[in-house]
């Protein structure tokens, strides 16, 4: 029986860009670069098919190994507490779907069909491997102050509710590390311009948090960056989860839709 080795590649692309989509929303990683998932759904397309010839033992190490790398290069900005999961997603998505397609294969089906069902069943997979109310919902902001620029992979935080009393603007609260990136912050006990002091409730009690107006922040949503008008907070107390808190009051406004934007 001869197979189309074009056909072949095509057939595993689909398949691999099915299973890194489904990977994304298991981990709660809904934002994508459409150009990034296509050329590494395409690599790995071209190994498998390089691979047909090769020992079964080397077939399923690279085979393995691109099921661990694949997802972690198509989201390079996801947080590290959330790779272990989406290196889980996509191992365990890997094995479910070569099962499937030898189990359709005792079936007089035509390949074009069994890669349809395999591609519906990994849209199904990510209601088994996480409830949605566990399902963390992120943003990605950008940041725009004076000379600097930075980008960071936030919480869309509900209980984030910190409004400037001043100007009653929201405050994305962004971790110490990444506003010392942006921003040269003022002495321990000392306030200069721009910064201003915010009284918040923490868990540990009342506490004092430095916040200051950048030039512009931006969000990225499903219809594209939308620049949004808020304040930056410096979190009072150090955290290795994420890097920004955005409020989810944010994420139900319309602001202006931005062009995209310069780097």
């Amino acid at each position: 029986m001869r197979v189309s080795i074009w056909l072949y590649i095509l057939e595993q692309t689909g398949l691999t860009l099915c299973l890194l989509l489904t990977a994304g929303l298991s981990a709660g990683l809904r934002q994508k670069s459409p150009l990034r998932l296509l050329l590494i759904s395409a690599a790995v397309g071209c190994l498998c098919a390089a691979l047909t010839g090769a020992a079964p033992l080397l077939r399923a190490s690279a085979l393995l190994a691109c099921a661990v790398c694949a997802p972690l290069l198509a989201w390079p900005s996801a947080p590290k507490r959330i790779r272990p999961r989406l290196i889980a997603a996509g191992c365990f998505l890997s094995l479910g779907t070569t099962g499937l397609l030898r189990l359709l294969t005792s079936f007089p089906l035509l390949p074009a069909v069994m890669v349809l069902l395999c591609c519906l069943a990994l849209r199904a997979a990510p209601m088994l491997l996480l409830r949605p109310e566990e399902t963390p919902r992120l943003a990605t902001v950008d940041v725009r102050h004076g000379q600097h620029h930075l980008t960071l992979t936030a919480l869309i935080d509900s209980g984030n509710l910190l409004r400037d009393t001043v100007t009653g603007l929201p405050v994305i609260v962004i971790s110490k590390r990444a506003a010392e990136r942006l921003v040269q912050l003022p002495p321990e006990g000392r306030l200069t311009y721009p910064f201003r002091l915010l009284t918040v409730r923490t868990i540990s009690g009342t506490s004092l948090m430095t916040v200051f107006h950048p030039d512009s922040v931006c969000l990225l949503c499903p219809e594209g960056w939308v620049r949004v008008e808020t304040l930056l907070g410096v979190s009072p107390e150090g955290y290795d989860g994420f890097q920004a808190l955005v409020p989810a009051s944010l994420m139900h406004q319309a602001p202006e839709q931005l062009p995209a934007l310069r780097t």
